[in-house]
């Protein structure tokens, strides 16, 4: 989200990157503060290319600041964190810049529509150990969100075949207990840290609280209003990590009971559509205590 955006003059790589540091020094007081930089090509998303244009256009940036501005270049931090201020560089189009600076103290009420990661993209790296692609989803989300599932803490898994999102938590030191129809991939059948129950992801509650509710199962909005309703009302679990999952448009009423319910049952929830995620977006949170 660019907050508070203007246009930049310039077209080749020199142009923009002066017009970018002008900007900076124009807008950020001396001493500067800590700051970060992120600039997107719409018409080439993470295409890693050495010689891309926000590539080199950022490289520009730093080679002017050194020249004209050396404190900044030195404030200039390759993360952004919630200290950071957060100048924000979008190539609309060849001839078209447009540009903005968030400070600090916006980034609270703006929260779930700014991110650390340039246009909101998170690159999470193929790994042949989980025995699906799902396990994507699972770790952005853990990355994204701050979660921080520990080792010794428990889990459920509902509709966890073939196991992708139980590998995550596993490989993180987790006791987990699959649920589905289906057995999951051999080697986590094997895992003494796994417990598979055959059974429906729907109706299945566990005879005591655990500390995570994971769940990717494929179902209707509606269906999975109903199983978040269940454990989060009847405390079943500490935290949660679910997926919902729509058929052609978003089903808003059922997105808004969500809302709702999660309003009225946790100390805190978040949820977005993630890099990972296809037509489905992804809600976390934590139980309320006393909820």
């Amino acid at each position: 989200m660019l907050t508070h955006a203007f246009s930049l003059e310039g077209s080749s790589i020199k142009t923009v990157a002066q017009a970018v540091v002008a900007a900076l020094i124009e807008r950020l007081a001396e001493p500067p503060p800590a700051w970060c930089l992120h600039i997107y090509d719409p018409a080439a998303v993470d295409t890693g290319e050495e010689y891309s244009r926000p590539r080199l256009i950022h490289q520009e940036v730093i080679t002017i600041l050194k020249q004209r501005r050396r404190s900044l270049a030195k404030a200039l931090c390759p993360t952004w964190s919630s200290q950071t201020h957060l100048a924000q560089v979008v190539l609309a189009a060849p001839t078209l810049t447009f540009m903005s600076i968030t400070p600090p103290e916006h980034q609270q009420a703006l929260r779930a529509n700014m991110s650390p990661y340039v246009a909101g993209y998170v690159d999470i790296p193929d790994d042949k150990a989980p025995p699906s692609r799902a396990f994507k989803k699972l770790r952005e989300a853990i990355e994204v969100f701050h979660l921080s599932p520990k080792r010794g803490e428990t889990c459920v898994d509902l509709g966890a075949c073939p196991g992708g999102w139980t590998h995550v938590m596993v490989e993180r030191g987790l006791r987990a207990t699959a649920i589905d129809r289906s057995p999951l991939d051999d080697r986590l059948m094997r895992n003494k840290n796994v417990t598979f129950l055959k059974g429906d992801a729907f109706t299945w509650l566990p005879k005591e609280p655990v500390s995570w509710l994971i769940c990717d199962v494929i179902t209707t909005p509606d269906r999975t209003l109903g199983i978040l309703d269940t454990w989060l009302s009847k405390r079943h679990c500490s935290f949660f990590c679910v997926t919902v999952k729509f058929k052609g448009t978003p089903d808003f009423e059922n997105l808004l009971k969500i809302r709702q319910l999660l309003r009225t049952t946790t100390r805190w929830y978040d949820g977005k559509q993630l890099t990972n995620n296809k037509n489905e977006l992804t809600v976390v949170g934590e139980i309320a205590p006393g909820a």
